[in-house]
Order: structure tokens, then C-alpha cells, then sequence
């Protein structure tokens, strides 16, 4: 049996390092990503590693070629979430957990939580694509997570792309005004998205608009096309982990037709004339129950990156389409039965 508590930490390779991890690499290298897919390697038959780790590999983008290849090599066969950090890290703000893998196959994946006892979640099926797992932190969330775990479509396949506000402040505070001007941005801020609802927070106005100085600031920094956005991170306190607001034709015109978005909100579109669901719809859909439950199974952190949004997965064609003409209590009993597990 191996155990570790393996580094944290992006590190920098030399290029036979990143030849021989390139089976578990996807853009910048982590440590501890390194170690597990080592551990995993070193494994034999009766093998068993257990790694005391953030759960960010789970989910994130840059660890999909590591769930793949672990997928392959080994099961999960239990997980448990740390749920009170704070005495048992410093300065540690990623959800941490203890993941067990085992050469022997395996068909369910035991979750606990871990506070002052420790809890029994669920048992879910192993995990082995490239994608985000869906691994629920509450029994509630279960159900939904099992749904979720065989639905073949997502908001990517369904040809929604998400994309990351481009404006980090800091890095253009000379640039932000409280005035507007002709060659200036109205700025959303993640603040305005608060309740579900686009507004304008008082607390931003001083830093509301963005003089558009550089030659690439029309294309990269301005969106005047109506839009889905949706906080990229939320506080701990927060009762939801979705929180979108519909920026349509309206809010745009009363914004002199452009707006800049903040790098702590996602910009969600669809590459087609023809999507899927609306973007009224997709605001709705958002904001239900279910689907702030299928995020938390996805993401146990408080950040929601665009990646996790595009990989939410979503029934059949059909049933998704319909969803166009709900609102209220009926979109919510039509989505909640969707991500309902055969046979409940």
C-alpha cells in the first residue's frame, strides 16, 4: 500500500520531464497531479494508493489526461472530503480530500465526508473518462449525481461555449474611469450579477467604465452580443454555486451597446444560430435547484471555471428543447424528473 501527501504547486519541467508525464499532462504541470499518476504507475496487482489531495483533479481542465489515464490504470475506489480544513491545513482554501485507488477492478466509488465524525454520502459508480467527475458531497445530491454520471450530452456538446471574463482590474486600473466616454466600456463586475439579477453595484461605480487604450481592446475586451453570465466564484455563505443573470438587447443598449466583463464572471454563449435552449431559457435553467445540485457534484469548491459550466451534462435533445416554454415550479419538476435515476 502506498500512502501520500504529495507537493502542491504548478512546477516547471524540463522537456524530458514533460515527455515522460505527456500521457497525464494538459497545459501547466502540477505536482501533486505528478505524483499521483507515479503512484498509479507503481502499483501492482494487489495494489492500493491512498493520497491526501486537493480535489481540483476531479474536475479542472489541466487534469483531464490524469483522470483519464488513472481511469485506466486504477478504480477510486472511496473518496473523502475534508470538510473543516482549517485544523488540518494553513492556508489551504482548495476542497481537500482523501482519494483510495486500487488496481483490482472496482464498480462503485465509496463517498464519506470528514468533520468532527465521519459521514457516509453515497456510493456511485467508478469514474474513469477525461471528463469532470460527478462525485455528490451531500446524500441529498446522490441521486442526481447517478443521473448525471450516464447522460451522453453537455452544454459543450450541445454547442455552448464558455469563456472567462477577460479583464483582470489590477492589471488596467489606470484604465477604469467612474465616468463614461466615447472610447470607454461599461464594466460588469461580479458583484452585478448578485440575486440572479444584472444590476449595476454602487461599490463597483467608481471603477464602472474601461477606456478601451490598447489596439486589441475591441475585439478581446468588448462584448456587445447578448450573453449568459454567471459568477466564476461565490462565497462560502452563499446559499447557490450558480448565480447567472441574462445579459440581453435591453441591458446592452442602456450600457451604450458594449460591455467589458470582469475576469470573476464566465461568459456563456452559443456558437450557433440555432441553440438548443434560448438564452432566457438557459438563464431559467441555471437557476434551478437541480442544476446548482449537478455543479456542486462536479465542483465542491467555490469557484465554477468555464470548463465545469460547458461540462454540465444534459439529457436528451428533446427533453432539453422543451425546456424552452417552462418557467417557475414547472421547470423545475421537469428538470429535477430528468435527473431523476431510472427506476425512482
Amino acid at each position: 500500500m502506498m500512502i501520500m501527501n504529495p507537493p502542491y504547486g504548478r512546477v516547471r519541467l524540463s522537456e524530458e520531464e514533460r515527455r515522460r508525464y505527456a500521457h497525464v499532462l494538459y497545459g501547466h504541470a502540477n505536482l501533486y497531479g505528478l505524483f499521483m499518476a507515479a503512484g498509479v504507475d507503481a502499483l501492482d496487482e494487489e495494489g492500493v494508493l491512498a493520497a491526501l489531495v486537493p480535489t481540483s483533479f476531479t474536475s479542472g481542465r489541466y487534469f483531464s489526461n490524469l483522470r483519464a489515464h488513472v481511469g485506466r490504470q486504477a478504480a477510486m475506489s472511496a473518496v473523502t472530503f475534508v470538510e473543516d480544513r482549517s485544523g488540518v491545513f494553513t492556508s489551504v482554501l482548495q476542497e481537500t480530500c482523501l482519494a483510495t485507488f486500487e488496481r483490482k477492478k472496482r464498480r462503485k466509488t465509496r463517498i464519506t465526508s470528514l468533520g468532527s465524525t465521519e459521514k457516509t454520502i453515497a456510493s456511485v459508480k467508478v469514474q474513469k473518462a477525461d471528463e469532470p467527475w460527478l462525485l455528490p458531497r451531500r446524500s441529498d445530491d446522490a441521486a442526481v449525481a447517478a443521473a448525471a454520471s450516464v447522460m451522453t450530452e453537455s452544454l459543450g456538446s450541445f454547442g455552448w461555449k464558455a469563456s472567462t471574463g477577460p479583464l483582470v482590474w489590477n492589471r488596467r486600473s489606470d484604465d477604469l474611469y467612474a465616468a463614461w466616454g466615447s472610447n470607454r466600456s461599461h464594466v460588469i463586475w461580479a458583484a452585478d450579477l448578485d440575486g440572479g439579477i444584472l444590476h449595476r453595484d454602487k461599490a463597483r461605480d467608481a471603477m464602472r467604465y474601461l477606456a478601451l487604450t490598447k489596439p486589441s481592446d475591441g475585439k478581446v475586451m468588448v462584448l456587445d452580443q447578448p450573453a449568459v453570465l454567471v459568477q466564476r466564484t461565490t462565497a462560502p455563505e452563499q446559499t447557490r454555486r450558480i448565480v447567472a443573470a441574462h445579459l440581453d438587447l435591453e441591458a446592452l443598449v442602456a450600457r451604450h451597446g458594449r460591455v467589458t466583463v470582469e475576469n470573476h464572471v464566465n461568459v456563456l454563449r452559443p456558437s450557433g444560430p440555432d441553440p438548443v435552449l434560448t438564452l432566457e431559457a438557459m438563464t431559467r435553467l441555471l437557476a434551478t435547484k437541480t442544476m446548482d445540485q449537478v455543479i456542486r457534484c462536479i465542483s465542491g469548491s467555490v469557484a465554477v471555471s468555464a470548463y465545469e459550466l460547458e461540462s454540465i451534462p444534459l439529457p436528451d435533445l428533446e427533453v432539453v428543447r422543451a425546456w424552452n416554454e417552462l418557467e417557475g415550479a414547472a421547470l423545475e419538476a421537469a428538470v429535477a424528473t430528468a435527473y431523476r435515476p431510472e427506476g425512482d
